[in-house]
């Protein structure tokens, strides 16, 4: 199965999209599950957070070639997701 998916990521970035792509789904499962134990300065921090972690990781995915586009992309879209929905939650931490 492994196999299957590295010839289906191949195109896309290869191993990076697939650990890119891992760490984005488990990061928003957990985020999902205790976003409602966090307080307002602890959402806040995760969406900074979030930000920090996508740039390096788009910027070293950019660096790895043109055929890694969509791992750069993936780490961006993450964090405005995560962006999105700790911003969704704060009106509700007054």
């Amino acid at each position: 199965m492994l196999e299957s998916l590295r010839a289906w990521s191949a195109p896309y970035g290869g191993d990076l999209f697939l650990w890119v792509a891992l760490l984005s789904v488990v990061s928003y499962i957990a985020l999902w599950r205790f976003k409602s134990r966090l307080s307002a300065g602890q959402l806040r921090r995760v969406i900074r957070l979030s930000a920090l972690v996508a740039l390096p990781l788009s910027w070293l995915a950019i660096q790895q070639g043109e055929n890694h586009l969509a791992a750069a992309i993936l780490p961006l879209v993450w964090c405005v997701v995560v962006g999105i929905t700790c911003a969704r939650e704060l009106p509700h931490r007054g």
